[in-house]
């Protein structure tokens, strides 16, 4: 059984990536242009159960290109990390609909698709967990950033993904969660950021680790306290 990650090229996507290779897991990490995912490819010469391939999801045939091949190599995956995302740091005069689409179809329609097609490779109990934000919560807001309208938007409209895809997994074992990371220092984040990626994914591998079936649906941090939706 694998694990897989989506945005493994940087940031919390490549820690993850390392976290799991390091501890002996297969690992299948993804990222747009592997050909250009210098630090990514130096981990799948350094753990031989790291798998690297190609994947953009904002293509239909590069996500069912995958998960067929998955199959064909009769993979199964028991945890799926939806961590890929783009931020586009516009406000209220700067909105357009180019900027809306792009990233709602790399933060929700992406993941939501992935699932989809993943579905014949997950295992039964298999673990997803959507890498959202507090930006998403409704009832903060968005509070603390003035900008960042489409990301915030994208964020909320993951988190009913994830309790829609609860309800349609429940049947099952499998758990599926929204997990913020906090605040971290990636290219998204910022330099000021009050997490390294290290501190913010070790916590999150954690709570993954400690995710019963009681959980899915939920919207918590990287310790597993819930979010106001």
């Amino acid at each position: 059984m694998a694990t897989f990650i989506t945005g493994a090229n940087r940031g919390l996507g490549l820690e993850f990536a390392r976290v799991f290779a390091a501890e002996g897991l297969d690992v299948v990490a993804t990222c747009r242009d592997p050909s250009r995912a210098e630090a990514l490819k130096e981990l799948g010469f350094a753990y031989s159960t790291l798998s690297i391939e190609p994947l953009d999801l904002t293509s239909d045939d590069s996500i069912s290109n995958l998960a067929s091949h998955l199959a064909e190599q009769s993979i199964s995956i028991d945890l799926l990390i939806s961590n890929a995302g783009i931020l586009e740091n516009e406000a209220y005069g700067d909105w357009s609909r180019k900027r809306f689409a792009g990233t709602f179809h790399t933060n929700v329609i992406g993941p939501a698709l992935l699932a989809q097609e993943l579905d014949h490779v997950l295992t039964g109990g298999a673990k997803i967990v959507q890498l959202s934000s507090g930006l998403g919560s409704l009832e903060w807001g968005g509070e603390g950033m003035s900008d960042g309208d489409s990301y915030s938007m994208s964020k909320a409209a993951l988190n009913m993904l994830t309790v829609r895809l609860a309800r349609s997994f429940e049947s099952s074992d499998r758990v599926v969660v929204s997990m913020s990371p906090g605040w971290v220092a990636t290219d998204m984040g910022g330099a000021g950021a009050d997490l390294s990626v290290e501190e913010s994914v070790s916590k999150m591998v954690g709570t993954i680790e400690s995710l019963t079936r009681a959980d899915t649906g939920r919207f918590i941090d990287n310790r597993g306290n819930s979010i106001p939706w």
